[in-house]
């Protein structure tokens, strides 16, 4: 019944469609069952694997014995896609199991970032297994202050640090502010509006693209540039008053006042303007990067355009010179003030250094890396030695520009890949602050979620291991608001070393929201690899690099103070055990010539009493004063 023949597979199915048709297989009990459920059977098999029946068809045993070969196979690899489909489903029940519950999920590094490819909705709801953050906590790190500029579509913002004059009595900075409409406002971190949409002069039509501040706190200008390649510069001048004081007839003298604060007033005035000079050939070039920097007394404006060429400026707009630093395409993309009068330029695909004073990259840009570059920052902790790249497909990488006393281009560390979006990047105090910022050409911008990153460089330093690491201080999510962009200023006092101000700015919404930002300073390189094992050892393991980094200062000062005072006790013991010596070898001298001394004299005496019978009784018990006496009476 079961021989595998095409003839036999058609008069089963004939059969079975036949029984079909009179009833058969659909009463209870037939007359002949067996055959009835052997039919049915054949038709079902038939049906799901008509074509594995007749492809086992063959005419010798090579033949068969490789369709059946061919079959196995076959059959592996559906179990192995099988497989794979039953854990998709395991991961997509987790999800669901997450979303219900409120919580994120843990998913491996590679699925997440597939998922995420595919959905930017999985970055919301999951976490990467190997790099969670240690806190997730914003309340706790971000402390809400104000709300400032609230009616106003702010396009960017940074912070003006004051000199320090005024900062006794006053704030340690001010937010400035360019809205959609380019105008320019300044506002007190209290709330207070200093300068109210003040018009730049750029004319109608024309949109600001580019803005930059003093390098310097004891002198405060602007530099704002437009779409059409103009460069405006505007003093601040920042002066302080003090508060009028009460009155003597005023009805609450006798109430306690608290002190009055000097209130802030600026006035802005024109400087110069400028623009970039034309190509040779004729080729449009456009500003992409504006930078302002003090080389002692003297102020320069570093301009960096889309043919990739640097330009410096003096303080009254004049063109110092001009050089071009990178091939390639879109130019000069962005700097950063670097060490000393060094300027950190970057391109799509290089960085390097310039130097303003002679107009030239001082050293070959480095380069190496596939995506595009998106921002760069410096490590302050390393003297600008090392460099970080936000790459456009999300990936950070480290480059190490010295290498001993020689100049180098190494790439010595990448960061965890948490995100498809790349990063705005902020240096803070031993971590790496980035937000996730789309690209122009992203879709489904709306869908993404933006936190904020913290990533401690102690700990990607330590290395890592088999363990989930520690890499990841702090992801803060501000939903249902999304961050846009963000502005750093960290508080100069010495009480406040782990706090500062953090000026964000949000997607479709108006004004900027102030935080206080508290966040502790990682440890070092060595004390974080004996703390957690280089994030993947045991943990709780310590050396003597560990102890001398934990040990204070003020202990190592004590231990060698002890020392020299043990030290200088020990000589001055051994000076004097040297000194007693003598003393005691001249006394024991001394000693043994009055003893010599007294042996002769009473050898003498008992010679005399021998001599003069008993004179020397005479004296009595006066002893050695009646002998004495009784010679001298005789001498006389």
């Amino acid at each position: 019944w079961l021989k595998p023949s095409p003839n036999r597979l058609r008069v089963w199915l004939l059969r079975a469609g036949q029984a079909a048709a009179e009833g058969g297989l659909a009463r209870p009990r037939s007359a002949h069952p067996p055959v009835a459920m052997r039919l049915c059977l054949v038709a079902l098999l038939c049906t799901f694997s008509a074509r594995a029946v007749v492809a086992l068809e063959c005419k010798d045993a090579a033949s068969c014995e490789a369709e059946v070969q061919s079959l196995v196979n076959r059959l592996g690899e559906m179990k192995t896609e099988m497989k794979g489909k039953q854990l998709t489903l395991a991961a997509l029940e987790e999800l669901r199991t997450g979303v219900l519950s409120g919580k994120r999920v843990e998913l491996p590094s590679a699925q997440r970032q597939h998922l995420e490819r595919g959905s930017p909705v999985i970055s919301e709801v999951t976490f990467d297994a190997r790099h969670r953050p240690i806190s997730t906590n914003v309340s706790r790190h971000f402390k809400p202050l104000k709300m400032l500029a609230e009616n106003v579509e702010v396009k960017f913002h940074t912070f003006l640090g004051l000199k320090k004059s005024a900062q006794k009595a006053g704030p340690a900075a001010l937010l400035v502010t360019v809205d959609t409409a380019s105008k320019l406002s300044v506002h007190a971190l209290d709330g207070d509006v200093l300068l109210d949409a003040f018009d730049l002069g750029h004319g109608e039509g024309r949109t600001v693209t580019h803005l930059a501040l003093s390098p310097k706190e004891d002198n405060h200008f602007i530099v704002s540039a437009d779409d059409g390649g103009d460069v405006r510069v505007h003093d601040l001048k920042i002066t302080a008053q003090k508060g009028k004081k009460s009155q003597p007839g005023d009805d609450d003298d006798d109430e306690p006042q608290e002190p009055k604060k000097k209130k802030l007033q600026i006035a802005t005035n024109f400087s110069c303007t400028f623009a970039l000079p034309p190509s040779s050939g004729g080729e449009a070039r456009k500003l992409t990067a504006l930078l302002p920097i003090e080389r002692g007394s003297q102020t320069y404006f570093v301009t960096g355009d889309s043919l990739g060429g640097m330009a410096v400026f003096f303080r009254n707009g004049t063109l110092k010179g001009r050089v071009k630093v990178t091939e390639d395409p879109g130019g000069v993309q962005g700097m950063l003030r670097s060490q000393g009068q060094m300027i950190l330029f970057y391109s799509s695909h290089s960085f390097g250094f310039f130097s303003a004073a002679q107009i030239d990259v001082q050293y070959p840009p480095c380069s190496g890396w596939n995506s595009p570059l998106f921002d760069i920052a410096l490590d302050p902790s390393s003297s600008s030695s090392r460099v970080i790249l936000a790459l456009a497909d999300g990936d950070v990488i480290v480059f190490s520009t010295q290498s001993g006393k020689n100049k180098a281009c190494d790439l010595t560390l990448k960061f965890p890949h948490v995100s498809t979006l790349p990063f705005k990047l902020h240096a803070f105090r031993g971590h790496i602050m980035a937000l996730p910022t789309p690209l122009p050409e992203t879709p489904r911008q709306e869908e993404y979620t933006r936190e904020i990153f913290f990533f401690n460089l102690a700990a990607m330093d330590a290395g890592y291991g088999l363990a989930p690491t520690r890499t990841v201080a702090l992801q803060a999510s501000f939903k249902p608001k999304q961050p846009d962009s963000l502005a750093l200023q960290a508080s100069s006092s010495p009480q406040d070393r782990g706090k500062a101000q953090v000026a964000v700015r949000y997607v479709g919404a108006k004004g900027v929201e102030l935080f206080e930002l508290n966040l502790k300073t990682p440890t070092s390189t060595k004390a974080a690899a004996g703390g957690n094992g280089g994030g993947g050892g045991e943990g709780g393991g310590t050396d003597w690099s560990s102890w001398l980094n934990w040990f204070p200062k003020i202990g190592v000062f004590g231990i060698a103070l002890i020392g020299v005072v043990i030290w200088n006790v020990r000589k001055v013991t051994n000076q004097q055990k040297q000194g007693g010596s003598n003393v005691d070898d001249f006394d024991d001298e001394l000693f043994r010539e009055r003893l010599r001394e007294r042996r002769e004299k009473r050898e003498a005496e008992k010679a005399a009493a021998a001599a003069g019978g008993g004179g020397a009784g005479s004296g009595g018990g006066l002893g050695d004063i009646g002998a004495s006496s009784g010679s001298s009476m005789n001498e006389g």
